[in-house]
């Protein structure tokens, strides 16, 4: 129920007067003039307590008063229901799907770097010969059978391995054999 403003009355001057009084009568609405009659002092008194650092500026609030009695006769609940939006999230869910999405863009980052340096990289081809040099440095070097020093049965006739020059040029010889023979074939 809202109450009619009612005047103040001249009161006795108490011994000890606050700052949260005056804080209280300032909510009430209560002015200066009014102050000094509820607790009977004189208006200096009164400006010399609105000096003080938390009352400095302090205006009274305004409230309209009415002119009558006014009743709530209605009993409500005024509990209100919170609705939950179930598209929302919560934070740590939002920061595990951010940290998810930059994972997934860091490995895709990384599979087309991948794929980018495939597509730069040299795709030349190895000749016969660089594949034989290979081969030669990988392999130990051929020196007979196992109990004796040379490849042959015989031991008055002995086999001469071919030299790694030897190979190669009979590789290459090979090769403009099979390519002069391609040339043959598709003359008209």
């Amino acid at each position: 129920m809202i109450e009619m403003r009612k005047t103040q009355e001249a009161g006795k001057t108490p011994a000890q007067i606050t700052v949260s009084m005056i804080d209280q009568d300032l909510k009430d609405g209560i002015n200066k003039t009014e102050m000094a009659v509820k607790y009977g002092i004189k208006p200096w008194e009164v400006d010399e307590m609105f000096k003080h650092p938390l009352l400095k500026g302090r205006r009274p609030s305004r409230k309209k008063v009415l002119s009558f009695s006014f009743v709530d006769d209605m009993t409500t609940s005024t509990t209100e229901e919170v609705t939950v939006d179930p598209n929302q999230v919560t934070l740590e869910q939002a920061i595990d799907d951010a940290i998810e999405s930059v994972e997934e863009a860091k490995d895709q980052m990384q599979q087309t770097q991948e794929a980018i340096v495939d597509m730069l990289s040299p795709t030349e081809f190895e000749t016969p010969e660089e594949t034989l040099l290979k081969a030669a440095q990988d392999t130990p070097e051929i020196t007979g059978i196992p109990n004796g020093d040379t490849m042959s049965d015989t031991d008055d006739e002995e086999l001469e391995i071919p030299s790694f020059e030897d190979t190669l040029d009979l590789v290459k010889e090979q090769q403009e054999e099979e390519l002069e023979m391609d040339d043959d074939t598709f003359e008209l």
